[in-house]
Formats: C-alpha cells, structure tokens, sequence
C-alpha cells in the first residue's frame, strides 16, 4: 500500500499539522496569560489540536491509497470528512472558549452534529455493500 502513496501527500501530509500545530499554539499562548499553576490548563489545550491530527493524519494516507476503489473510497471518504470537520469543531471550541466567547459556543454542536450523520453515512454504506454481501453468502468483486 505503501507504493501508491506519492511524495507531495507524505509531505503535505508531514507540513500541514506543524503549521496547524504552530497557529494554534500561537493562538492559545497570545490569547489567554497564563500563570505558573496554569501549565497544565496550557497542555490539555494544546493536546486536543494534537490528538485529532493523530486520528486525521492517517485517515488522509488511507483516503489517498483508496481513490481508485470505488467501492471502498467512499465510506474511508466520509470518515476522513467527518475527522475533518470533528477537527475543526474541536479547533473553533477550543479558540473561542479560551478567548470567553461562551455565546459562540453552541455554534460548534452544529458541526459535531454534521460529524455524527457523515459517519453514520459511513457506516450505512459499508454495511451495505460490505457487511450484508458477506451475511448472504456473496460477494461484492464477482
């Protein structure tokens, strides 16, 4: 699988989360002062950035592996798009709820919302074309 991964996706794909990583680190240290008890506070804010580039980073690899099967791009399509947007409902929380933007914050369920139908699409089309062929004894490459 490795073959079919060209250099500009492992590259982008090593350069894009430092730049997103870098802003948000910016943007957390220049928005709020922290004190010397709020370290702590500064980690776990950091980490949530962190942690969903670690799920999204290789849900791109494997997206960009599968863009020739049909059948199995679409649902990986999907979940990608939905770690995507869980991303950036993570990134738009964290940012305005370090800057008090409380009113705004019920804005970003929209997005976590979108995040739950997209995977549950997922999900339907994998049973669908994967799940339910095997149950019936077929299968989907004849």
């Amino acid at each position: 699988m490795l073959e079919k991964i060209n250099l500009i996706t492992i590259i982008l794909t090593a350069i894009l989360p430092l730049l997103f990583v870098s802003y948000n680190a910016y943007s957390i240290k220049s928005s709020r002062t922290y004190g010397p008890g709020d370290y702590e506070a500064l980690l776990v804010t950091l980490a949530y950035p962190i942690l969903d580039l670690v799920l999204v980073i290789p849900s791109i690899l494997i997206l960009a592996c599968l863009l020739k099967d049909h059948l199995q791009s679409i649902p990986w399509f999907l979940a990608s798009l939905s770690l995507l947007i869980n991303a950036i409902a993570d990134e738009g929380y964290l940012v305005d709820f370090v800057n008090d933007n409380v009113k705004n914050l019920s804005y970003w369920d929209l997005f976590y919302i979108a995040d739950f139908i997209i995977i549950t699409g997922a999900l339907i089309w994998y049973h669908k074309f994967h799940i339910s062929h095997k149950q019936k004894g077929m299968s989907v490459i004849e």
